[in-house]
């Protein structure tokens, strides 16, 4: 199983609308909203971790709205 949490950069006034369209993506467990220098943070749970780029550059990058991404795994310690 692969964990991965996806910053998600939104066009200024889209933020609500590609946050609820990320959450309704199957590999998508959880999304927030946030402050900072990003204004989403999904976080995906992949059985394949092949199927990582397909989600994040296929998936998360066809959100109206979306700019950039960047995405960072969880490793157990």
């Amino acid at each position: 199983m692969t964990d991965a949490y996806v910053n998600v950069m939104v066009d200024p006034g889209a933020v609500s609308q590609a946050a609820g369209d990320i959450a309704d993506l199957d590999s998508v467990d959880t999304v927030h909203v946030v402050t900072g220098d990003y204004d989403i943070i999904a976080q995906i749970v992949l059985d394949d971790p092949d199927d990582l780029p397909q989600v994040v550059a296929g998936e998360i990058h066809s959100v109206t709205g979306v700019i950039d991404t960047v995405t960072n795994v969880a490793f157990e310690p």
